[in-house]
């Protein structure tokens, strides 16, 4: 019968403890000087893929036609490879606090 009272006392201490020793001093951090990922550019003002033909699409084509088609997807696709460099250079060029 005297383990569980000495346990018991034993616990009723340790919280003693603890609850005085954390009660006191502490503060809490106004703020805290950790670099939050944003995003530089909002998802609307993002340069929108353009639609280019599947292979598919290409390979039902006569030659001559498929040969138009696919030069004038590799403009769509230069066109909006520049804009992304755009934004990216945009980006990467934002100072960091």
């Amino acid at each position: 019968m005297t383990k569980p009272f000495l346990l018991l006392l034993c616990g009723v201490a340790a919280a003693a403890a603890l609850a005085s020793g954390c009660g006191t001093g502490v503060t809490v951090p106004e703020k805290v000087p950790v670099e939050v990922p944003v995003p530089c550019i909002s998802p609307t003002s993002r340069p929108a893929r353009p639609a280019v033909r599947t292979q598919e699409e290409l390979m039902a084509m006569d030659r001559y036609t498929r040969t138009l088609a696919a030069w004038s997807d590799r403009m769509k696709l230069e066109i909006y490879a520049a804009e992304l460099e755009a934004v990216v250079e945009g980006c990467s060029r934002i100072p960091a606090n």
